[in-house]
């Protein structure tokens, strides 16, 4: 019995050596993250009083997170001509460049602009994860429909060049940037019966700042924090004030 576990123990100990010999950069990476966000942790603590003094808070973002936030903030330059391709020409283009699921350079995008957040900001952005998307459908042409007429310009320019402000003067039959993403997504999870196709399903709610809706006076009493709370709420809610 004793040898048995002796065995087994050994095995263990050559598999687990075995692992980090191969993978052992992988697990680096991983810890240094992790010590990062161990260490901004401390950083916070050392200084309870920070956000007392109006002060920034600092914390960890996985890197491909905050990337994405920026290219996410960018406004590109407006695109007006483009090349009118049939949609089989259009596959058939893209097909003959070789272009790949592998050949994405940001795999990771997150769906949402300034140009979206300047008439309304009631959800968060759509976590889009375009590699898994490409190699689903496997039909660039789904999203890349149209190729700018510039010499330069890429195949698979981003949908905020073409798609921006609604209703454009100089561009009356262009949806805004809003409307492109819905109708694209939406009726492609609807054709493929699969995916969300609800705001909820895509979207978290972004919570307001309640200190512009709320009204207190000085030190309010339990009673009228709860009768201020339900002149919004109480359509979802059950308590009753007596």
């Amino acid at each position: 019995m004793k040898r048995s576990i002796k065995k087994i123990t050994l095995g263990l100990m050559f598999l687990a050596g075995f692992g980090l010999l191969f993978f052992g950069s992988k697990y680096t990476v991983q810890t240094v993250n992790i010590l990062d966000a161990a260490e901004l942790s401390k950083m916070n603590k050392a200084d309870p009083k920070k956000k007392d003094r109006g002060e920034t808070i600092e914390t960890w973002e996985a890197p491909d997170q905050k990337a994405a936030k920026e290219r996410a903030m960018e406004t590109l330059p407006f695109v007006s001509d483009f090349i009118n391709e049939c949609l089989l020409c259009r596959q058939q283009t893209l097909r003959d460049k070789g272009l790949k699921a592998s050949d994405i350079e940001h795999k990771y995008v997150l769906l949402e602009s300034p140009i979206i957040k300047k008439t309304e900001d009631h959800y968060g952005p759509v976590r889009f994860l375009h590699s898994k998307h490409a190699a689903l459908v496997n039909d660039c042409s789904a999203c890349h429909h149209y190729r700018p007429a510039a010499k330069d310009a890429s195949e698979t320019t981003r949908c905020s060049a073409c798609h921006q402000d609604s209703f454009r003067k100089d561009h009356p039959e262009r949806v805004g940037l809003k409307a492109a993403y819905h109708m694209n997504c939406i009726q492609c999870h609807q054709k493929m019966n699969q995916g969300p196709v609800d705001c909820t399903g895509c979207h978290q709610k972004n919570v307001p700042d309640h200190k512009k809706l709320v009204a207190f006076k000085h030190k309010p009493s339990p009673t009228e924090v709860t009768k201020e709370c339900l002149r919004c709420n109480a359509f979802s809610s059950e308590i009753k004030l007596t």
